[in-house]
């Protein structure tokens, strides 16, 4: 495969992710361009980053890009998409894929009038240890998947594992929810350690996804999670012959006899990097790129930005568009518990990324 060239639009704490990627692998990746909203912080980026940084649309495209990344807030990524959409460009936009079911509708129907490819950076299937935990899943060792519950990441990425862990597809759910504001330590932000043992309310989401092949799962998740050193990432999921509660598996013999195993995790400590993946000796992962000192989220990203530039060469879908639509929209109706203080109860309905043949242009998708 050539290089793999790609332009960055918007400069927040997101978009650092792709310039490490491109410092990382220089050899794989080029980093085209980098729209900033002033010239100020186009320098700024320019100086620190040793990156080109321009400030209009038109430099961006004549920087000869094979896709866009649209890395700008979620309160203009759905927009951000549409207009590089509409230039004919092939995007690649972070996460979630829109803030309400109308921005999810236009897309959709953008993406079926247009034939403009677009996928969305849905990376926490391709984290080593949770695409480890989704090939496990899909490899029959489980027997059938029947319920999860995660407390692990939020909204959009929770829903998405939640699918690729027990197999849900498109299916149809009904979801139960509520919300709490309850007092918290702040202990890190994305920048700073605190020390100062400030307590704030923070929004607990509780929500119950019930499937319509009967498959279940729990989703519980409180922000500090994300950073916090004393606020665990929950992962448990159970099919018909075995358990996977985090990094352990307890698991049915061919006997039906009960045994259990870790899925040894190697990480190099001072990068973060994970070396390998396996259980009982057999490799679930091994480094996609070599050795490159990438953390988890980075190697993830890196994963979708090869699947998107495979894509636009006319391959399979990296992400399937109707499964980033999906998880977008579960996540929308898991967050409605917040609405309310009572318990939420409500159903799936029709959208248009389900409908018989949609999505039918694209070559050799396989629906996650």
């Amino acid at each position: 495969m050539s290089k793999i060239r790609y332009a960055v639009v918007g400069s927040g704490w997101r978009s650092l992710f792709y310039i490490r990627i491109a410092k990382a692998l220089p050899e794989m990746f080029e980093l085209t361009a980098l729209l900033c909203r002033s010239r100020e912080k186009a320098e700024r980026f320019r100086k620190d980053y040793g990156i080109r940084t321009v400030t209009c649309d038109q430099e961006v495209i004549d920087s000869d890009p094979d896709f866009i990344v649209s890395a700008v807030s979620e309160n203009s990524i759905a927009e951000t998409a549409a207009r590089w959409m509409q230039y004919g460009l092939p995007v690649l936009s972070e996460t979630p894929a829109g803030l309400s079911f109308e921005q999810l509708e236009m897309l959709w129907d953008l993406y079926e009038k247009s034939r403009c490819r677009i996928q969305i950076a849905e990376q926490y299937p391709f984290y080593p240890r949770y695409d480890s935990m989704i090939r496990l899943a899909r490899s029959g060792m489980l027997g059938e998947p029947v319920s999860l519950d995660i407390s692990a990441m939020h909204g959009c990425h929770a829903a998405g594992m939640i699918r690729c862990l027990l197999g849900t597809g498109l299916e149809e759910a009904g979801i139960t929810g509520k919300s709490f504001l309850l007092p918290v330590t702040e202990t890190r932000t994305r920048y700073e350690v605190l020390t100062s043992g400030i307590v704030s309310r923070k929004e607990q989401i509780h929500a119950v996804l019930e499937f319509e092949s009967g498959k279940a799962a729990f989703y519980d998740f409180l922000p500090e999670q994300y950073r916090s050193p004393i606020r665990n990432r929950v992962l448990r999921l159970r099919g018909t012959r075995v358990k996977l509660l985090n990094n352990m598996v307890y698991y049915l013999d061919e006997n039906n006899l009960p045994h259990q195993a870790p899925l040894v995790i190697k990480s190099d400590p001072s990068t973060g990097e994970v070396l390998s993946v396996s259980l009982q000796g057999q490799t679930l992962y091994s480094p996609v790129f070599g050795v490159c000192r990438l953390p988890e989220d980075e190697t993830a990203i890196a994963r979708m930005l090869a699947g998107m530039k495979e894509y636009v060469n006319g391959g399979r879908e990296v992400y399937p568009f109707s499964s980033a639509l999906e998880d977008a929209y579960l996540a929308l109706l898991m967050s409605s518990s917040g609405t309310t203080s009572d318990w939420y109860q409500i159903k799936t309905g029709p959208r248009p990324w389900k409908q018989p043949g949609s999505g039918s242009h694209i070559n050799s998708t396989q629906e996650v």
